[in-house]
């Protein structure tokens, strides 16, 4: 019983790190579950993932500007929504792109980094152009302008 929680848990940390990554490089709007701080931290969150790293206690961690959901912190009033938060990858319970994407950084967002975190794993890339297409798995070949075939004159036939 002890061994299929570790590994349960094990797997959903894997699934998550690779979730996040995967909505990171690709701009992606998510909806998350997060197990976060009570009262009024723990439910559901649209999100806009932008950084991954390992905090100083060693956890991995989430930079992300939360558009609307449960939050503690707006709760008692600290911290309004929308704004910056920081999300503990062993909270986040699920994790589902909603279709959206997101091409321009809120306000304060640091194109080096996160200062909170003591490494980053991958920080969100802004060029003003959507996430780069899945390259092609069969090659791409040119359309090729047929050679126009002299027609025969009276003489030659």
């Amino acid at each position: 019983m002890k061994l299929n929680e570790a590994l349960k848990g094990l797997i959903c940390e894997i699934a998550s790190i690779d979730g996040v990554v995967d909505a990171i490089k690709k701009r992606q709007v998510v909806v998350i579950y997060y197990d976060g701080d009570e009262p009024g931290g723990r439910g559901l969150r649209q999100i806009e993932p932008v950084a991954l790293g390992t905090s100083k206690a060693g956890n991995k961690i989430l930079r992300a500007w939360d558009d609307e959901g449960a939050s503690h912190t707006a709760y008692k009033g600290e911290q309004p929504l929308p704004g910056w938060r920081i999300f503990r990858l062993d909270k986040i319970l699920s994790i589902k792109p909603t279709g959206e994407v997101y091409n321009t950084p809120k306000p304060g967002y640091n194109f080096n980094g996160d200062k909170s975190m003591v490494s980053v794993i991958i920080n969100a890339k802004f060029d003003n152009q959507p996430p780069a297409a899945p390259a092609p798995t069969t090659p791409v070949t040119s359309p090729t302008t047929p050679t126009p075939t002299q027609t025969p004159t009276e003489e030659q036939i």
